[in-house]
């Protein structure tokens, strides 16, 4: 009891600073989907990159979290010695109500300024989250064309990359799209969405939208002949965390993931690093990886139950901060090196010391 009060009197606090600091544009534009964004040969025999989420700082000055900034050095230093040649991050890139247009000054104070070391000068492939949803997502999409990082070519888009004579696919999904909002909220600001009750995604805004999603996941999925097939949306398929797993997901894009020998499922959303296994019919493992904790943190297993305990591989933080939801934590993330023998995943803290190790084995190449 005295700790949720003393979460909300912190979130009462914060929303009152904020209020009114911040105006929503939803005026967007067409924004259709890339068959292929990145064909790559990678000219070395390893693949290395960060897979991070949750990015998107504060809506006030500094307009970073402490969490973000933690997370921001020791990626730069770990860059710098493993020689990182991307980032793929998950969505929530500028919270809380994403950015007005493409010249937005919240993409250099919340981005550009945060993660400006030489070691993080690649390309970071970026999708939307709840919270960019809430503001202009396609000026996320434009901001390509003003950055030498940011890499966000549709809503939603493929890359391929070739290692060593093995090919790693990467479907970049739009889950808001697919699924809808977590809050009942048109043009609102601050107050509104820390006040308004936030819910499972209850359906698409666009039906139409989301169908032409589905069918260009299936028959990416179908088409693929990759060694590593990786898919990455913001809501997690499932999670023990507090916004636990995501009915539309696992309603329509689970079966696919299992039908087709997906690798992995990356999420973000809940502000955790875990890792959670389930097999599929034919006995191929797929992975489900969150890591939301790149700005702030959160312990949460409340959902452990529907998840399963014996699924559950892995799950951080383990220790309760009552700030720790508006970035007062030291965040986590995730470090990636994919190989033609396996795909090693470190899950590190913001210091950038080791609490877990995983390894992903090259998939069948044919499916099912």
């Amino acid at each position: 009891m005295r700790r949720g009060l003393i979460g909300t009197l912190a979130l009462a606090i914060f929303g009152m600073a904020v209020i009114g600091s911040i105006t929503t544009n939803l005026a967007e534009v067409e924004v259709e989907p890339a068959e292929v964004a990145v064909v790559e040969k990678v000219p070395t025999d390893t693949l290395r990159l960060f897979l991070v989420g949750d990015t998107g700082g504060l809506p006030i000055y500094p307009y970073y979290s402490y969490a973000q900034k933690v997370v921001a050095k020791s990626m730069e230093n770990m860059a710098l010695e493993k020689k990182v040649q991307m980032v793929l991050n998950v969505g929530d890139n500028i919270y809380y109500t994403g950015v007005s247009d493409e010249y937005d000054s919240r993409f250099r104070t919340s981005f550009e300024n945060i993660y400006d070391g030489s070691g993080l000068d690649v390309p970071w492939y970026m999708i939307a989250g709840n919270h960019d949803h809430f503001g202009n997502v396609s000026a996320q999409v434009a901001y390509t064309n003003h950055s030498r990082k940011w890499h966000m070519p549709n809503l939603y888009y493929k890359l391929s990359f070739h290692v060593d004579g093995t090919t790693v696919d990467v479907l970049m999904l739009d889950t808001i799209v697919l699924c809808g909002n977590t809050a009942d909220i048109e043009n609102g600001g601050l107050f509104d969405l820390l006040w308004n009750k936030s819910h499972d995604p209850e359906g698409p805004t666009d039906p139409a939208k989301a169908e032409e999603q589905w069918q260009w996941i299936r028959e990416s999925l179908n088409s693929s002949r990759a060694d590593y097939l990786f898919v990455a949306g913001h809501y997690p398929i499932h999670s023990v965390a507090s916004h636990g797993p995501t009915h539309c997901l696992l309603e329509r894009l689970d079966p696919m993931l299992k039908a087709f020998n997906v690798s992995a499922y990356f999420a973000g959303h809940d502000h955790t690093l875990q890792h959670i296994t389930y097999p599929n019919d034919y006995g191929h493992t797929i992975h489900y990886v969150v890591s939301g904790a790149a700005s702030r943190s959160d312990r949460s297993k409340k959902h452990v139950n529907t998840v399963g305990a014996e699924n559950l591989q892995f799950h951080y933080p383990t220790s309760w901060n009552p700030f720790s939801q508006l970035g007062f934590s030291n965040g986590a993330f995730i470090y990636v090196e994919i190989t033609k023998d396996n795909a090693a995943m470190t899950f590190l803290n913001g210091k950038g010391n080791e609490k877990y190790r995983m390894n992903i084995s090259p998939r069948s190449k044919s499916s099912s």
